[in-house]
C-alpha cells in the first residue's frame, strides 16, 4: 500500500442538477476516491453513469453539491474562481473527445494558449509549443488550423496543449471516441507513454478493452462507484509544482500583463475580421465609423463657424485692446512710450503683437474737395516683425513698407470712403498728392474692406472707410512733434482671455509708471458673446454627433453580446486551459476597444475626406488637434463602456455549460 499522501481525495462527493420542469437529477452520489500521483486510472460505465460529471469535478470545471474534494490536502471548494483557474492551469490538462480546439487559431497557437494564461513570455512559450508538437509528430503541421488537420492530428494537438504547462494530471474524456482504430490506438499509446513518464492519467471511457489497459479501473453506475480495483502507483510519478493552489502567484508586471491581454484580444479580432464572423465585425466597425464621423464633422463645423465669427469680429477689433492716457480727473495721465509697447509685447504671454499708434483727426484736401479723416500712424513691435505685421489689406496699390518709415516718406494709404469723397468715380487716386494738414502726401494705396462692412452700421462704415494711414516716423515728425504714441494697440492670441490680459497689462504699466493714469478699452461684451456662441456650438452640434456615436456604441454592444453567444464554446475552452474571469473580461473589452478604435480612425479619415462636400453647402469646416484627440478618445471610450457588459457576461459563463455548447 502506498504511504504517500493522495494527490486527489474525494469524500462523499455528490452532484445534483435541476432537470426539466425543476425536477432534481442526481449525477453523482457519495463518491469517495483517492488518486495518487503517477496512477493510470480508467473510469468506466454506461452512458449517464456520471463519468463526465466526475471528470469535470476532478478538473475543477464543476463543483459538487455535497462532500469534500481535496487536492494535495487542500479543500478545493474553499478556492476562489481565480484559485480554481490556477489549479486548472498548473495541474490539469484536458483531452476531449471532440478535441475542443479553437478553429481560428493554428496548431501552435492552440498549444500556446495555456502558457499565455500562465504568464510565460512569448519566446519560451512558442519554443515549448513547437517542441511538444514536434515530439508528437506534428513538426510540419504547426501552422495549420484544425480544419486542415485530421482527427488524429487534432487529438495530438489537444494532448500537446494538455502538456503545455506540465500536464501533471491528464484528464481524457473519451479521447478515442471520434477516431478510427488506427488513430485511436496511436492516441492511447501516447497516453500510456505519458503514464510511464510519471504523468497521472485519468481516462474516461465506456469501452472495456480500453479500460483493461489502465493500471486501475473505476466503474460507475447510476452515479455511484461499484468497482474500484485499487491504486496502481507508477514509481516514476513526477512531482507537482512546489506552489499550492491557495498561494499567491508571482505577479507579472503591469506592462507585460497588458501586452499579453492586448495580443490575445487583437488575435481574436483578427480572426473575427478575416473569418466567418467578418461581416458582424465589419458592422461593428461601421457603426463606430458613422458615429465618429458625425462627431468630428459636427465639431469641425462648430470650430469653423467659431473661427469665421471670430475673424469677422476681429475686423471690428474684438481681438484688440487699446491702451491710452487717461485725461479725466483723478491720477495724472501717463505718457506712453515705445518702451511700454516693447515691454507688453515681450512679457505678456497672450499678446501676439503690440502696435503703437499716433492718431489725429485732420482735414484731407484734394483740389477743391476736402474731408475730415482719422489720420493714423502705426509701428508694430514683435521680435522679427516689421511695420506691416498687422497691415490691413488694400484693394488697389500697396501698403506702407518698413522703408517708407525709415525714410520718413510722405506717402499715404487712404480708405475707400476717402477715395469716394475726394476723387471722381473714373479717377484713379494712386500717384496723386493730397494735403494732410499742411503737408502733401502721395497716395500709394486704397484700403480694402468695402464688402466686409456692407451690412455694418453706417457709423462703423464711415469710421472704417474714412481712415488714412501714414508712416509712423513721418507722422511723429510732421504732425505730432514727438515719437511717443497716443495709444497702444495690443493684439491677443486668444480673445477669450481678454480679462486676464487686461489685468496683466495694468500690473505692468502701474509697475513702470507708478500710477494708473491710463485707460484700457476692449470689446468685452462682443468677446463674451463669441465665447458663449462657441460653447453653444460645441454643445449643440457635438450632442448631435454624440447621439450618433451612442447609437454606434449600442450597436457594438449588441454585436459583442451576440459574439459572446456564438463564442460560448471558445470561452469554455479558454476557461478549461486556465483562463481567469478577468482574462476573459480583458479579452472581450480589448476586442471591443480595438473594433471601436479602428472605427474611430476610419471615421476620422472619412470626416476629413468629406469636408469638401460639407463646405460645398457653404458650411465652414476647421479641424484642430483637440478634435482629432477627442474623436479617438470618444472611440476608445465607446469601446470600453459598451464592451464591459458583453465582457462581464462572457466571464461569468459556467465552464461545463460553455464546453457543452456546439458551434
Amino acid at each position: 500500500m502506498n504511504a504517500e499522501p493522495p494527490l486527489i481525495e474525494l469524500e462523499g462527493i455528490g452532484r445534483r442538477y435541476r432537470g426539466k420542469r425543476g425536477a432534481p437529477v442526481i449525477a453523482l452520489r457519495d463518491v469517495s476516491l483517492r488518486l495518487h500521483a503517477g496512477e493510470f486510472v480508467c473510469i468506466t460505465g454506461p452512458s449517464g453513469s456520471g463519468k463526465t460529471t466526475l471528470m469535470n469535478i476532478l478538473g475543477c470545471l464543476d463543483q459538487p453539491n455535497a462532500g469534500i474534494y481535496r487536492f494535495l490536502g487542500r479543500e478545493v471548494q474553499q478556492l476562489s474562481p481565480d484559485g480554481l483557474a490556477w489549479l486548472r492551469r498548473k495541474a490539469f490538462g484536458f483531452v476531449f473527445q471532440n478535441y475542443n480546439l479553437l478553429g481560428s487559431a493554428t496548431a501552435r497557437e492552440n498549444v500556446e494558449m495555456p502558457g499565455s494564461y500562465a504568464g510565460l513570455a512569448l519566446a519560451p512559450r512558442r519554443n515549448r509549443a513547437l517542441k511538444l508538437l514536434s515530439g508528437l509528430g506534428l513538426a510540419k503541421r504547426t501552422g495549420h488550423r484544425p480544419a486542415a488537420l485530421s482527427g488524429g492530428e487534432q487529438q495530438r494537438v489537444s494532448i500537446a496543449r494538455a502538456l503545455m504547462n506540465g500536464g501533471r494530471v491528464i484528464l481524457a474524456d473519451e479521447p478515442t471516441g471520434a477516431l478510427d482504430s488506427v488513430n485511436g490506438e496511436q492516441v492511447l499509446g501516447l497516453l500510456e507513454e505519458l503514464a510511464t513518464r510519471g504523468h497521472t492519467i485519468v481516462l474516461v471511457t465506456h469501452n472495456p478493452e480500453i479500460a483493461a489497459r489502465a493500471g486501475r479501473r473505476i466503474e460507475l453506475r447510476d452515479g455511484q462507484v461499484i468497482v474500484d480495483t485499487g491504486p496502481s502507483i507508477n514509481q516514476r510519478s513526477i512531482p507537482l509544482t512546489d506552489e499550492t493552489p491557495g498561494e499567491r502567484q508571482p505577479v507579472m508586471g503591469i506592462a507585460t500583463r497588458l501586452l499579453q491581454a492586448l495580443r490575445s484580444g487583437l488575435t481574436s479580432l483578427r480572426a473575427n475580421l478575416l473569418g466567418t464572423r467578418k461581416m458582424r465585425a465589419m458592422l461593428s466597425v461601421f457603426s463606430i465609423l458613422l458615429g465618429v464621423w458625425a462627431v468630428v464633422t459636427m465639431l469641425s463645423i462648430a470650430e469653423g463657424v467659431f473661427r469665421d465669427t471670430l475673424e469677422q469680429v476681429g475686423r471690428l477689433g474684438a481681438d484688440r485692446i487699446e491702451v491710452s492716457p487717461d485725461w479725466s480727473e483723478g491720477e495724472p495721465a501717463i505718457a506712453l512710450t515705445i518702451e511700454d509697447a516693447q515691454a507688453i509685447a515681450q512679457s505678456i504671454g497672450n499678446v501676439r503683437r503690440v502696435v503703437p499708434s499716433l492718431t489725429q483727426r485732420l482735414t484731407i484736401r484734394y483740389r477743391s474737395e476736402n474731408l475730415d479723416s482719422n489720420v493714423e500712424s502705426y509701428a508694430a513691435f514683435i521680435p522679427g516683425s516689421g511695420i506691416d505685421g498687422d497691415a490691413p489689406a488694400v484693394e488697389r496699390g500697396l501698403f506702407l513698407s518698413p522703408r517708407n518709415n525709415e525714410n520718413r516718406d510722405q506717402v499715404a494709404v487712404i480708405g475707400w470712403g476717402v477715395a469716394d469723397n475726394l476723387f471722381a468715380a473714373d479717377e484713379d487716386p494712386l500717384g496723386t498728392h493730397v494735403m494732410i494738414g499742411d503737408w502733401p502726401f502721395r497716395v500709394v494705396g486704397v484700403l480694402a474692406g468695402r464688402a466686409a462692412f456692407a451690412d455694418a452700421p453706417e457709423w462703423l462704415t464711415d469710421h472704417e472707410g474714412r481712415r488714412t494711414i501714414i508712416p509712423y516716423d513721418t507722422g511723429a515728425a510732421l504732425l505730432h512733434g514727438n515719437r511717443n504714441p497716443s495709444s497702444l494697440n495690443v493684439f491677443m492670441q486668444d480673445p477669450l482671455q481678454v480679462n486676464a490680459t487686461d489685468r496683466a497689462i495694468r500690473e505692468l504699466l502701474i509697475g513702470r509708471h507708478g500710477n494708473e493714469g491710463f485707460r484700457i478699452a476692449f470689446m468685452g461684451a462682443r468677446i463674451e458673446q463669441v465665447g458663449e456662441m462657441r460653447t453653444m456650438l460645441w454643445l449643440g452640434l457635438g450632442s448631435i454627433g454624440g447621439i450618433a456615436l451612442l447609437a454606434g456604441g449600442m450597436g457594438v454592444m449588441a454585436i459583442m453580446l451576440m459574439a459572446v453567444t456564438e463564442r460560448t464554446r471558445e470561452i469554455g475552452i479558454r476557461m478549461a486551459v486556465g483562463a481567469r474571469r478577468r482574462d476573459i473580461t480583458q479579452q472581450f473589452v480589448i476586442e471591443a476597444i480595438a473594433l471601436a478604435s479602428l472605427g474611430g480612425l476610419l471615421g476620422l479619415c472619412a470626416s476629413m475626406a468629406t469636408s469638401p462636400l460639407v463646405q460645398s453647402f457653404e458650411l465652414p469646416v476647421a479641424f484642430s488637434p483637440w478634435i482629432v484627440i477627442a474623436a479617438l478618445v470618444c472611440a476608445v471610450g465607446t469601446g470600453l463602456v459598451f464592451g464591459i457588459v458583453p465582457a462581464r457576461r462572457a466571464a461569468r459563463l459556467d465552464p461545463v455549460t460553455a464546453l457543452a455548447t456546439r458551434g
